[in-house]
Order: C-alpha cells, then structure tokens, then sequence
C-alpha cells in the first residue's frame, strides 16, 4: 500500500533540502551551540577547579542549550512560512496552485509542514551537541524527549503566525514583518498585559481602597501566559536548575496563588493552549485562502 504524501509538502522539501542556504545553516546553528557547550563545561569544571562532578551544572548547561534552540526556532519559523502563500502570489502562481484538486486546507498543511521538517531536521542534527550532558548526568530521556515535543509544538504555534500573515498579505517582506508583530504581541504584549493588571491593582489599592485590607486578587491574569512560548521556557528552565516556580512567585505578587495541580502541569496545559490556537489560525489561513466565486446575475 502506497502512502499518499501531500504534494505540496513534497515539492517544498526537495526544494529546500537541495539548497546551499539550508546546509550553512546548519553548520553555523550548530557550531554556534558547540561553542556555547564547551564553554558552559570549560566553566563549570576548570574554572571553578572542583574535583567533583557538578550535576545541576550540567542541568543549566543543558537548558541554556534547549533555550538557545527554542529561541533560534522562533526566529527561523517565521521567515520559513511567512513567504508560504505571499510567495505564490508574487510569483502569481497561487491562482494555479488552487485550480488543483488540493483543498486550501491541504495547501496550507503542506506549506507548514515543510517548514516544520526543516527546522526539525535542524533540530535533530544538534541531538549529538545536545546529549554531551548525557555523559555527565543530571538529565533524562524524559528531560529530551520533552524538549523536542516542545519545539515541535511551538514550531506549529508560531508557524501557524506565519501561515496567517502570508495568506492575509501579499508580499513576503510584509507577512514576514507582521508574523514577528505576533510573536512580539504574544510573547511581550501578555507580559504587558499581567504587568498592567498589577498596576491596575496596586493604583485601586492605594487611592480606592486607602491602602487598607489587602490588595485585589487578580492572579488570574496570569493563565492568558498559557500561549506564551518564551515564558514557558523560563518556567520550565527555572523549575529545573532553580527548583523555583515563576508562576508561583508571580501569583504571589498578585496577591494571589496558582493551585499546585495547575504549577505541576503548566507545561503540558501551555502546550494544550498552544495547540489549540494553533488549529484556529490554520483554521483562518484555509478559510482566508478558499477561492471566492461570484454569484453570476442573470439578466
């Protein structure tokens, strides 16, 4: 039994496999996290010139290089999706692309696809620089393996950006720059928005409340972070190698608390959150993408 591969996917891996552009960066993706490898352990073991094996240092080592990946894909998602759809219609090869039996919701998964396979195979190729840790201890397979589901899943979140920009816009350079508008929306502009809230609390505190009794409650601001990618890797890296809980010290400056069931699980119900956004901006980029046909008047 043959398994039918989407055909876009298809076209646009080969195309960016065989690319010289892809190869360098690689080579330089990976270089640049080897350095940053022997340069965490250089410190931790001669600098220091400790006899003993510092676990929880090659914990940090390990996450910083985890955050570094995370951080890079975020980079990179953006300018591999958001050329998707406006690259066709600079090429004014979408109207062609459309007439085939493909379905926009078919044009718009191979699209993504292909740009998720390059940066997964990005990742994948640093597996050997990332499991050097694994030789000193202090980290698990579990550890890994959700490290790489966590790319995976932000690679969709902020791919699907990028797929809305390009089938809203109709240059790349435009869809580029409004697909790094979201990710600072949503990585920075949830921020602002428990940071205002905070204010907003303290101000209510002081000149309605005459600072007497406690401060309003507003800890629950804090679960709108569930879509934020950048606070999850802070989250995840502190609870690690600080054994600290930033959502919990942020409830806490609320005035509030997080239930300890929603502390434990915060990266899995993040990754839930994150899913779900996901499937409705794909959802969009079809519906936005769908040919529209005029009703023909009979006169």
């Amino acid at each position: 039994m043959r398994i039918r591969i989407n055909p876009v996917y298809g076209k646009e891996l080969k195309m960016k496999v065989r690319s010289v552009k892809f190869a360098l960066t690689i080579f330089l993706f990976n270089m640049m996290l080897g350095i940053v490898a022997i340069t965490g352990f250089e410190v931790m073991f001669n600098m220091h010139l400790n006899p003993y094996v510092d676990y929880s240092g090659a914990a940090k080592v390990f996450y910083i290089l985890v955050s570094m990946e995370i951080l890079t894909v975020m980079f990179l998602i953006p300018s591999f999706t958001a050329g998707s759809i406006a690259g066709e219609r600079e090429k004014q090869t979408l109207d062609i692309l459309l007439t085939t039996t493909l379905t926009p919701g078919e044009i718009i998964m191979g699209k993504l696809m292909s740009s998720i396979s390059m940066v997964f195979l990005l990742v994948v190729s640093s597996l050997p620089i990332i499991s050097i840790v694994f030789t000193i201890g202090g980290i698990g397979m579990e550890d890994m393996l959700m490290f790489m589901l966590e790319i995976l899943i932000i690679s969709f979140f902020i791919g699907s950006m990028g797929m809305l920009a390009s089938t809203m816009l109709k240059k790349t350079v435009q869809a580029t720059v409004c697909s790094f508008a979201q990710i600072v929306l949503v990585c920075g502009g949830t921020v602002v928005v428990v940071i205002v809230a905070y204010i907003a609390a303290k101000l209510y505190y002081y000149n309605c409340m005459g600072a007497v009794g406690s401060m309003p409650d507003v800890s629950s601001v804090l679960f709108i972070l569930l879509i934020n990618p950048a606070f999850t890797i802070v989250q995840m890296t502190a609870k690690h190698c600080e054994s600290i809980s930033v959502i919990s010290k942020a409830a806490g400056m609320l005035n509030g608390s997080m239930p300890s069931t929603i502390v434990d699980n915060w990266f899995r119900l993040s990754m839930i959150s994150q899913m779900i956004v996901t499937v409705i901006l794909l959802r969009i980029s079809a519906i936005l993408l769908k040919p529209t046909r005029k009703k023909k008047t009979v006169s």
